[in-house]
């Protein structure tokens, strides 16, 4: 299985790279600061940024921060039948 896994097609991690990229965006942090808060090497980042590498998404979940970014960069290249709605709720002090 293994075998398989490192057998991604490009194109396929070209497009993971990107929902790291933009999990970080979302989360409003540089490749360097969320490099820092995965205690992983800015190169390992940037390869996984890259394509060149695999990402540990167990890694990128294990950071509360990024949690909910990693969902949404992920939903918003998941394609047909998924749809992204953005709600925000605000509720005053008595």
């Amino acid at each position: 299985m293994a075998k398989a896994l490192n057998k991604i097609e490009p194109d396929w991690r070209g497009q993971l790279g990107g929902v790291v990229q933009r999990c970080f965006s979302l989360a409003g942090l540089s490749q360097k600061e969320a490099s820092a808060l995965l205690d992983r090497d800015p190169a390992q980042v940037a390869r996984w940024v890259n394509g060149q590498e695999r990402p540990q998404f167990d890694a990128l979940l294990s950071v509360e921060v990024l949690r909910s970014p990693l969902v949404i960069a992920l939903a918003e290249i998941a394609g047909h039948g998924v749809e992204i709605e953005t709600t925000v709720r605000m509720r005053r002090s008595a």
